[in-house]
């Protein structure tokens, strides 16, 4: 079971993130499936005080269709969590030597498909703090970096983690800059390395 534990610095801002959090156990469902099917009415028998109002739900599931990623992340993510992590890219691409326009829909994009882990729950352990925990068959699986900055967006700061192979502790050096400590080591990596060895076994036969 991997996990992070965060400070909570916004109670309200947990909130929001357990929106997220929520969006993230449902597209991780085997039966999943995005609608694409849409609203339907009964034109012809509907009442005309109730036309504009079906015609408003039909536009904004047309307007979801086109670029209905986009439409997700501007729903789903608040404005604060946007401006933290376009932020965060621009720091990042400034490291880099890059000058282009950060976009934080890759992030989203990450956080619904590229973060290859099953979230498994997501809770306060008192009034200032909380813990994500997730679980993975997939090694690697999409890196732990842009879930910990989406923490951050929403002042969740994360403060100790197990990324599979060791406990460690964060220290902040910036709001986009921190570094990881090893707390201890026990013998995560002997059952990490197991169980990379068993899965290959396994997928080699099919």
């Amino acid at each position: 079971m991997l996990y992070i534990q965060f400070e909570i610095q916004n109670t309200s801002k947990f909130e929001d993130f357990q929106t997220l959090y929520n969006h993230m156990v449902k597209v991780r469902q085997p039966s999943f499936k995005f609608d694409d099917v849409g609203p339907e009415f009964d034109w012809d028998t509907m009442p005309e005080e109730e036309v504009e109002a079906a015609l408003k739900e039909l536009n904004t599931f047309l307007d979801q269709q086109v670029q209905p990623e986009i439409y997700r992340y501007k729903e789903l993510i608040p404005r604060y969590a946007k401006e933290f992590l376009e932020n965060y890219l621009q720091n990042e691409n400034k490291k880099s030597g890059y000058f282009g326009e950060p976009d934080a829909l890759s992030i989203f994009n990450y956080l619904e498909f590229g973060f290859e882990v099953d979230m498994d729950q997501l809770k306060k352990t008192n009034d200032s703090f909380g813990i994500v925990e997730f679980s993975t068959e997939n090694y690697p699986f999409g890196g732990l970096e842009r879930f910990i900055m989406t923490l951050a967006a929403y002042e969740l700061k994360p403060v100790t983690c197990f990324d599979g192979f060791n406990t460690c502790k964060f220290h902040w050096m910036s709001p986009f800059e921190y570094e990881t400590v090893i707390s201890t080591k026990k013998n995560h990596f002997t059952k990490i390395t197991k169980w990379i060895s068993n899965s290959f076994v396994k997928k080699s036969f099919f």
